[in-house]
């Protein structure tokens, strides 16, 4: 509006021109009708800048006619030489909306005013060239070259398309620091635009530092430009460069572009308010999203209807939700028809689910180019969902998907699904690739699965600990609290003492920032006291306001530290147990677990077995592989509840099926033992053995070695058994103290004092100080004694002084044999020492002494009056089999009188499994018609024998002990020496723990 001044004079001079019909003409530069008459009659008279003036009038009257009288009287005027009205006329024709699009024209009216040097024309040609025209193809470079010569002469809109084009890389070299100091320049003049540009290059990294993108921004949002005041809420949300976050000024600047009318402004103040979650803010949120449906926009309402799917902010009405955006998906909205999708593929509230209805409504949105429809229409392909499944063409979308977008929880979610192998073949380059997109994308999440990927391998990438712990780490730099603790986790099994402190580091920052998990794992090892010195106090405190906010682990924990205590706190089994109680109400496996043990037991207040089970067995059947083993224990082991081999083998074949190889373990001993009605199958105990030593189990190759010795299910094999107990000897303290035992006493092969010697100081090393006493009675006793008997006496006495547990009954076993030595009292010296101990509540006390009792020793001689006394007066301190095995042990020491051998059988039949084959030998040594007894009784309950049960060896007694003996496959002198050698009766031992004297088991 440079020519006004003229237009203002040809009032005054005349202002009758400006009359319409009768209406008068004031003059004023507010009546239109008085500048568009001044304009008509200096045109008329031949006036350049009045026919341009009235040409650009005309235009904006917007009718055909008009537009064509304006373009004659710019066309006239540009003839003459005018400069601004060629630049005005060619501006017509590089847009052709009034005329013909024809860029030759465009180049024809400003070519010569540009070599003239004329900025307008320079940057309309530059924009003619930027955007291309009708037969003036696009052309970049040549676009920045005539912005560069408008911004050598200074223009301002020059300046800033180029540096526009040095920002973008496009025509030029990117050049930030050029555009930087352009834009610089251009901002002196305050357009909040060139404010907002400059902001953006520092806000985005392009330029340093972030920080000073703020000065801009409010700069610009001084002048009360909306999309600067919107910026400065984003940067304050999330803070910027040295700039903290700072949540009031963001709220701050959300609500004053809310006040410009920003819808951008609204939707994003709304989405803060129902962040806040309190009532009054939900409530303005849903009036700011209401009232941005209520002006039509598509965004508000995908927002509203998403918070009335979830019912978690306001109350659920899909309903609705579908009302909402039913016209926008009927109107095209591709946003609305994802949104609307979303709700009918699984369905919400009264809406139900309706799979076709949504992959069409999705495969619409896609065809309207809508980005989010891509990635939903790969995972229905994919996952078959509304359509026939196609998992090559769902996965080309899905590639196509993340490759175009910036959210990093898309390319996770494919990797996942890649990775996790449950709809798609597991492909771990391919979920790799998608995890390392993520993290591209400045994702700490994407860098955490990377982790854990390296860490376990994922398909064809092998595990590698290094790689993982780079990601690891440098998630955990960006405070991601998973990646500590996981990375954590993996330090603190380093035997590097700076690693596992590092560990220690990042559980505390963990911890420091109330993260639950970061928080329970630091107690855990508080609690645990390996890593960190107990501290139960302070497990305590990190744990105590989670258990006041219910939360179940923190609950879990509190119970383990009062059940076991932990300096300086006191155990309190009845407050653990309470704890356990919390926690299991909340669900909390471990602690069901725990006290459905405690119940069994009747920890802390009388046996529950009915509950404990009910707990244990809820925690089996969801799926806790190490519960059904638990489960399986107690079942095997009876006492508070019935035994039940059935249903202890199900649970340990669950176990194994779900990977648990102690399942295999503890399927090995249970046909190993047998239980119940169960019976003993040594032959498929070693094959489960076989399986767990496969799966590198020390326990099994203990048991399978011992079966190797013994020829026991399988056969005899000393090499073998010296093999597998030389595998698990390298961390196993009773494998070394097997194989210190075979080469001490000569059973098995010829003793090595040096060996025997070399192994059990082993065993002492891996934590077994019996093992110190255990070589020291070997070494007293065994065929090292003619050298070392003194030796060994010294081990056993130097374990007693230190009180290592058994010591003592140790060497009241050697003073019971006359080997004291020293002076030593013999058997009354073992009485005295014995006891003592079971005064102090040692159950293996009281069966040594009872043993003593029974049979006399060290010159003391039998009593079995002291023995009853002393069952009676200690006998609670034994299991109830133990208890068991030694009343039928005092009944074998008197007379064979009917009744004697009657109560023998008795409780013969009550003993646990594992307790047969020694009773069987203890009865051969103490009393042989008891012993004859229980094999008849035995063999008939297996209907092997028909004779009378008396305890007598008849003919026909004889004759089907041979033939239970027999089926043993053992070599056949074994047999033929007779029922009353040793050899025999340990064969017969193994043989009726073979038999089924029960209902048969499969």
């Amino acid at each position: 509006m440079r020519h006004l001044p003229i237009l203002f004079v040809l009032c005054v001079i005349n202002p009758a021109v400006a009359a319409a019909g009768e209406e008068v003409c004031e003059v004023t530069l507010s009546a239109p009708s008085c500048v568009l008459a001044a304009l008509e009659t200096a045109s008329a008279q031949g006036d350049p800048t009045a026919k341009v003036e009235l040409a650009q009038a005309l235009l904006k009257g917007g009718t055909p006619g008009s537009a064509e009288r304006a373009v004659r009287l710019l066309s006239g005027v540009a003839e003459r030489g005018d400069a601004w009205a060629a630049i005005l006329l060619a501006n017509l024709y590089r847009q052709g909306e009034v005329v013909e699009q024809d860029g030759t024209k465009v180049v024809a009216l400003l070519e010569p005013l540009a070599e003239a040097g004329n900025a307008g024309a320079l940057t309309e040609l530059g924009e003619l060239y930027l955007a291309g025209a009708n037969k003036a193809p696009r052309d970049v470079p040549l676009a920045a070259e005539y912005f560069e010569r408008a911004a050598a002469i200074g223009d301002s809109w020059g300046k800033f398309q180029l540096a526009s084009l040095l920002i973008d890389g496009e025509g030029v070299a990117r050049d930030i620091g050029r555009a930087v100091g352009l834009l610089e320049g251009v901002s002196k003049g305050g357009d909040p635009w060139v404010l907002i540009t400059l902001g953006d290059l520092y806000a985005k990294g392009l330029a340093e530092p972030a920080e000073k993108a703020i000065a801009y921004f409010e700069e610009a949002a001084a002048s009360g430009n909306a999309a600067a005041m919107t910026r400065l809420a984003q940067a304050y949300a999330s803070g910027l460069g040295t700039a903290a976050a700072d949540r009031a000024k963001s709220r701050g600047f959300w609500e004053a572009a809310v006040a410009k009318g920003d819808s951008f402004a609204s939707i994003n103040l709304a989405l803060l308010l129902l962040a806040d979650g309190d009532e009054a803010s939900v409530d303005r949120a849903v009036g700011l999203l209401d009232a941005g449906v209520a002006r039509g926009e598509a965004w508000p309402a995908t927002v509203l209807a998403d918070l009335l799917v979830r019912g978690d902010k306001v109350p659920q009405d899909a309903r609705r939700a579908v009302d909402l955006l039913t016209p926008l998906a009927e109107e095209g909205n591709p946003a609305a028809r994802v949104a609307l999708s979303d709700i009918y593929l699984k369905g919400a509230g009264s809406v139900v689910a309706d799979p076709d209805r949504a992959f069409a409504l999705v495969e619409a949105a896609f065809e309207r180019g809508e980005a989010q429809a891509v990635s939903r229409l790969g995972f229905m392909l994919v996952r078959g969902q509304g359509t026939k499944q196609d998992i090559s063409k769902g996965l080309g979308l899905l590639d196509k998907a993340v490759s175009a977008s910036t959210d990093p929880w898309l390319a996770i979610d494919v990797g996942a699904m890649l990775a996790n192998g449950d709809v798609v073949p597991v492909d771990g380059d391919k979920a790799i690739a998608m995890f390392k997109r993520a993290a591209d994308l400045g994702s700490a999440a994407g860098l955490f699965r990377l982790g854990i990927s390296y860490r376990d391998g994922v398909g064809a990438v092998e595990p590698d600990p290094v790689v993982a712990r780079t990601y690891l780490g440098q998630a955990a730099e960006m405070g991601d609290n998973a990646s500590r603790v996981t990375l954590a986790q993996m330090l603190l099994k380093s035997e590097v003492r700076a690693e596992v402190d590092e560990g220690v580091l990042l559980l505390e920052a963990a911890a420091g920032e109330h993260d639950v998990w970061g928080t329970t794992s630091l107690a855990a090892l508080l609690l645990e006291g390996r890593v960190l010195p107990k501290d139960g106090a302070r497990v305590r405190t990190l744990l105590e306001p989670l258990a006041e906010e219910e939360n179940p682990a923190a609950l879990a924990m509190l119970g383990d530290l009062y059940v076991k205590g932990a300096e300086p706190v006191e155990p309190d089994p009845a407050l653990g147990r309470d704890y356990y109680e919390r926690a299991a109400a909340l669900g909390e496996l471990g602690a069901k677990n725990k006290l459905g043990l405690m119940l069994l037991a009747g920890e802390v207040g009388p046996a529950d077995p009915e509950r404990g089970l009910k707990l244990l067995r809820e925690v089996a059947e969801a799926g806790d592989g190490w519960a059904k083993i638990q489960l399986g224990d107690a079942l095997t082991q009876g006492g508070a509840v019935d035994v039940d081999a059935m249903a202890a083998r199900g649970y340990y074949e669950r176990a194994l099926d779900q990977g648990i190889d102690a399942g295999a373990v503890k399927l090995g001993l249970l046909y190993l033992n047998g239980a119940g009605v169960l019976r003993p199958d040594p032959t498929k105990a070693a094959e489960f053995f076989e399986e767990a030593v496969g799966d590198g189990d020390d326990l099994a190759r203990i048991q399978l070695a011992l079966m190797h010795f013994e020829g026991r299910g399988v056969a005899k094999d000393l090499g073998r058994s010296l093999e597998l107990l030389g595998d698990a000897a390298q961390d196993s303290a009773w494998a070394n103290g097997i194989l210190g035992g075979y080469y001490a006493d000569g059973r098995y092969g010829q003793p090595d004092y040096q060996k025997a010697r070399d192994y059990f100081e082993r065993a002492v090393q891996l934590g077994d100080a019996s093992a110190s006493f255990r070589f020291g009675g070997l070494l007293a006793s065994g065929p090292l004694a003619t050298e070392h008997r003194d030796e060994g006496l010294a081990l056993v006495r130097g374990a007693v002084a230190q009180g290592v547990p058994g010591a003592a009954v140790e060497m009241a076993r050697l003073e019971m044999m006359g080997l004291g030595g020293g002076g030593g009292g013999g058997g009354a010296a073992a009485e005295e020492r014995l006891l003592a101990e079971v005064g102090s509540g040692n159950p293996a006390a009281l069966r040594l002494l009872l043993q003593l009792y029974r049979s006399g020793g060290g010159g003391l001689s039998p009593s079995i009056a002291k023995a009853r006394a002393s069952l009676d007066q200690y006998g609670d301190l034994l299991a109830p089999e133990a208890a068991t095995f030694e009343s039928m042990a005092l009944y074998a020491a008197g007379p064979p009188t009917p009744d004697a051998m009657q109560r023998v059988g008795e409780s013969f039949g009550k003993l646990g499994a594992g307790d047969v084959s020694q009773a069987v030998q203890m009865l051969f040594w103490s009393n042989k018609n008891a012993y004859v007894y229980v094999l008849q009784q035995q063999l008939k309950k297996a209907e092997r024998y028909g004779g009378a049960l008396d305890g007598r060896l008849t003919r026909g007694t004889i004759a089907a002990f041979n033939a239970a003996c027999r089926e043993s496959g053992t070599e056949t002198q074994v047999c033929s020496a007779g029922p009353l050698t040793p050899d025999y009766a340990v064969l017969m031992s193994k043989q009726i723990s073979s038999f089924d004297v029960g209902p048969m088991s499969p």
